[in-house]
């Protein structure tokens, strides 16, 4: 049973095929959607479709509950069930990608997938390499011959984990504030752009103007080294993206990126 006291979907995963039944996405009206959503999709912005709760250990735990999807990754007799659920699951994204791409034009994909809590990963490095590297990897491959980015979004602190994304493909992750963002930056920014919590907050209520500016030039000079890439953390202190600081930051990254 879930919280609310629904019962799951399965308690083993060698019942996948009976028990979940996927969507026939050629039946959704994919071309009145995109003819709602026209002045949605024309705005002259980038348009990225949002899969929520994933295609890895967020959705296992959606079919079976935390504890059994947890199991699942430690159950031998369960393994191979688990490789064929997640590969059909891969196969479904795939699928919902390739039609968002010909009726919403879209160009880039986002992901999320929760893989730990507020202190550590929910499952070790051999699991996550064993079960969802191999359908990430495939899944962003598959984005990125379609010309598309894919961003992460996945919870927790993870930031031991973060050579599994980077080897799945992922082009950008947004970690959240308890993983060392800088850190992170510093060590995988070559490889995928990390959204950073600054390292200097300031206080949008009493901060001056010139201290604002001198804070988004801080910014830019830690995270805006050659063959980084960084960009600016939803999860740093509410407020902070103030006009003087967007301004200055903007500023500051293009004169940057001209050197």
């Amino acid at each position: 049973m879930d919280g609310l006291g629904h019962p799951h979907l399965m308690d083993d995963v060698n019942d996948w095929e009976e028990k979940i039944h996927f969507p026939d996405i050629e039946s959704w009206d994919w071309a009145g959607s995109a003819e709602r959503n026209v002045k949605i999709r024309n705005t002259g912005r980038a348009n990225m479709l949002m899969f929520l709760n994933g295609m890895g250990f967020e959705r296992l735990i959606s079919f079976m509950g935390f504890e059994d999807a947890a199991m699942a990754l430690l159950d031998e007799d369960q393994e191979d069930a688990l490789h064929g659920l997640l590969h059909a699951l891969c196969d479904l994204h795939i699928a919902m990608v390739d039609k968002a791409i010909e009726y919403y034009h879209i160009d880039g994909i986002n992901l999320h997938d929760d893989w730990g809590s507020q202190q550590a990963p929910f499952f070790s490095e051999e699991a996550g390499r064993n079960f969802f590297l191999p359908e990430m990897k495939r899944l962003n491959d598959h984005i990125h011959e379609r010309g598309l980015f894919c961003d992460l979004h996945s919870c927790g602190h993870i930031e031991d984990r973060c050579n599994l994304l980077v080897e799945a493909g992922f082009d950008a992750w947004t970690p959240m504030a308890m993983n060392n963002t800088a850190k992170l930056y510093d060590d995988w920014g070559d490889k995928m752009a990390i959204a950073v919590v600054t390292d200097t907050p300031f206080d949008p209520e009493t901060a001056t103007e010139v201290e604002q500016r001198e804070a988004a030039r801080h910014f830019v000079e830690r995270f805006g080294g050659p063959g980084k890439q960084a960009f600016f953390s939803g999860y740093n202190k509410p407020g902070q993206l103030t006009r003087a600081f967007r301004e200055e930051m903007y500023k500051a990254s293009r004169e940057a990126y001209a050197r």
